[in-house]
């Protein structure tokens, strides 16, 4: 997570010193999730499905599986990273991509906390990163609507952490800490109508009012607007943004202090593009890093 933006920083330090919170609404009973629900915003397909309880398994790597750096050829530098190649087994959801929108359900990959994601549109087959660092990894797996927002169901969700050459324990989510993964917006989003998606997940604590037992609070503030306390996991739609690079800070909270653990507060920024599809998921993998 870089603090060197000023911007970003005093984000962080407005969200963490708890000012200017807002209280949204009660907790609402939980629901399940749509079936063929209609896209929320112009430009995307519908959703399709889920058949069933959506279930999704990573298979490779295992948890704290230490994956070897290859060798370098005679005469050249050591490498520094490895092949990493992800495997699931995902049920109840269907993956597609729509001829005419160009948009469709498929999986998203994070890994550690960078910006970017990785979407992935076949889940038959496996997802190889040609190349992760040396180090300890934290990749997160979740099913996304064609819109870019998350199935909320907690089976949908996966979670593994491995090495690449060497266990240097970064980037690992303790057992039983609560991990915030922030959805979207990420990278850069239409927005003709300057309407975003923010979209997150949680898993290891309810998003509940703080009379809930071990329950967590979503708190958020985007550029100078005023901070925002949830008190449920529903997507937010940004409204009014104008186009150009705004700055935010999501924070997973308990009596106004971040949770302890590695993923309980994100901050990063995105940028509004004029066009027709207000929420399109900024998902742009460096192409570098990845294969299928």
């Amino acid at each position: 997570m870089n603090t060197a933006n000023p911007t970003l920083s005093c984000l962080v330090k407005t969200l963490v010193t708890g000012l200017a919170l807002v209280l949204v609404g009660p907790l609402p009973a939980q629901t399940a999730t749509p079936k063929d629900p209609k896209s929320p915003v112009l430009g995307f397909a519908d959703g399709r499905g889920p058949s069933g309880p959506v279930t999704l398994k990573i298979v490779a790597p295992a948890a704290d599986e230490l994956i070897p750096v290859p060798e370098a050829p005679v005469g050249q530098p050591p490498a520094k990273g490895a092949p990493v190649t992800l495997k699931v087994e995902l049920a109840n959801f269907e993956t597609f991509e729509d001829e005419a929108t160009k948009s469709g359900q498929h999986l998203e990959i994070l890994v550690d906390n960078i910006g970017a994601m990785f979407p992935w549109r076949d889940a038959t087959k496996p997802y190889t990163f040609k190349s992760l660092p040396k180090g300890t990894h934290t990749v997160r797996i979740f099913p996304v609507r064609p819109w870019g927002e998350a199935i909320k169901e907690p089976s949908a969700f996966a979670l593994v952490t491995f090495h690449v050459g060497e266990k240097d324990g970064k980037n690992t989510a303790e057992p039983g800490s609560p991990v915030l993964t922030i959805v979207a917006p990420r990278g850069k989003v239409k927005g003709g109508t300057g309407k975003v998606l923010l979209d997150v997940l949680v898993t290891g604590c309810p998003v509940a009012e703080s009379s809930v037992p071990q329950s967590c609070r979503l708190r958020y503030k985007l550029d100078t607007q005023p901070e925002v306390t949830l008190t449920k996991l529903d997507p937010v739609w940004l409204e009014n943004l104008t186009p150009g690079r705004h700055a935010y800070v999501v924070g997973l909270t308990r009596e106004q202090k971040i949770v302890p653990g590695a993923f309980a507060l994100y901050q990063g920024s995105f940028e509004v593009e004029n066009g027709a599809n207000p929420a399109a998921p900024g998902s742009a993998p460096p192409a570098k890093a990845t294969g299928h």
